[in-house]
């Protein structure tokens, strides 16, 4: 699948360089944009024995965040092909009862995650609206790195192992032109990518509050789940 990815990266790039040596053919499009993410989640047991502690999450909601995206489209066509990428994290932090003291009290925990998207797809204009808006539709896949963010008591789990994952999302753009080669964008866009990551504490005790406190050995494996719609707004401005 990895490779797969590198494929389509490698095709779209390509489009890319073919565009700008025949600039009379080709438009090339640079698009950026602010996006609202409407939920996420972070698993921590994904592997544990029951389905109620597999189930069992922390909820992001309402992520705002950032991206980029470059298109090539061959002028006067019907569709356009793109490579986006975009930056998000989100964390918060609570306390929570930590049973490693004696006696249990609450210790600050600091739980979220950070995501970079990189995705490839094809859009096809829909055959309705004018030539100032128009409307369009398609998909692709992706590649998503994450790291979880996790912090106990002031000490930092490190992000550790494989921390790519790759999905597949759909997405409706609509555009407006306002000014020659400028346009204002909106979108929305389905995806519900998982990816499996590992953090581990350097040591494996601290002193909170006059007592030690241990941290669990080896690997601590959870999984971020971005699955909510995601919304974006933006600008469309023509390059070439």
């Amino acid at each position: 699948m990895r490779w797969r990815v590198a494929g389509l990266i490698a095709v779209v790039l390509s489009v890319c360089f073919s565009a700008a040596g025949q600039s009379h053919e080709w438009v090339l499009t640079l698009v950026g944009r602010g996006n609202f993410t409407t939920t996420s989640r972070i698993y921590p047991n994904p592997d544990a024995p029951s389905t109620e502690l597999r189930s069992t999450n922390t909820p992001f909601n309402s992520v705002l965040n950032g991206g980029v995206e470059i298109r090539a489209k061959w002028r006067d066509d019907t569709f356009f092909f793109y490579l986006s990428t975009e930056y998000f994290s989100e964390s918060s932090t609570e306390l929570k009862l930590d049973g490693s003291l004696f006696p249990p009290r609450r210790v600050p925990v600091e739980d979220g995650y950070r995501v970079i998207p990189l995705e490839l797809g094809m859009q096809v204009y829909v055959p309705i609206g004018s030539r100032s808006w128009k409307l369009s539709m398609g998909g692709g896949a992706g590649a998503y790195y994450a790291e979880r963010i996790l912090q106990v008591a002031g000490v930092r789990a490190d992000p550790a192992g494989n921390r790519v994952g790759f999905g597949i999302h759909v997405s409706i753009h609509t555009e407006y032109n306002i000014l020659p080669g400028i346009s204002a964008i909106a979108m929305v866009k389905f995806r519900d990518p998982e990816i499996d990551v590992n953090n581990k504490f350097e040591s494996s005790t601290t002193i909170f509050d006059g007592n030690v406190l241990t941290f669990p050995p080896g690997d601590i494996h959870s999984r971020v789940n971005v699955d909510g719609m995601t919304l974006g707004l933006g600008l469309v401005i023509e390059i070439l």
